[in-house]
């Protein structure tokens, strides 16, 4: 369920999301998030838009394009993420 859900510092949108179990996942750098707090979220449903970078002349693709953060945590440390990729077999369909 959704446990935080707006502005936060230079992250642009944040949003947080518990996972259960003492786990966190939190997404930055997101341009909308159309979830709302304490709101229940299945996995593989859209949470929100990453928009892109204003497109004045970048001297890079990689600094026009949008970024993502993404962060697990159980309790107050970081985890490694690799056991929570869902392999190709195991994606929602769209």
């Amino acid at each position: 369920w959704v446990v935080y859900a707006g502005q936060f510092r230079s992250y642009r949108q944040l949003l947080i999301i518990n996972a259960g179990d003492g786990y966190h996942v939190l997404l930055a750098g997101l341009s909308q998030i159309d979830v709302q707090l304490g709101q229940f979220v299945l996995a593989g449903e859209p949470v929100g838009v990453m928009g892109g970078a204003p497109r004045a002349a970048p001297a890079k693709v990689q600094e026009a394009s949008p970024l993502l953060y993404v962060e697990f945590r159980k309790g107050d440390e970081a985890v490694n993420p690799d056991p929570w990729w869902a392999g190709k077999s195991e994606r929602v369909p769209q």
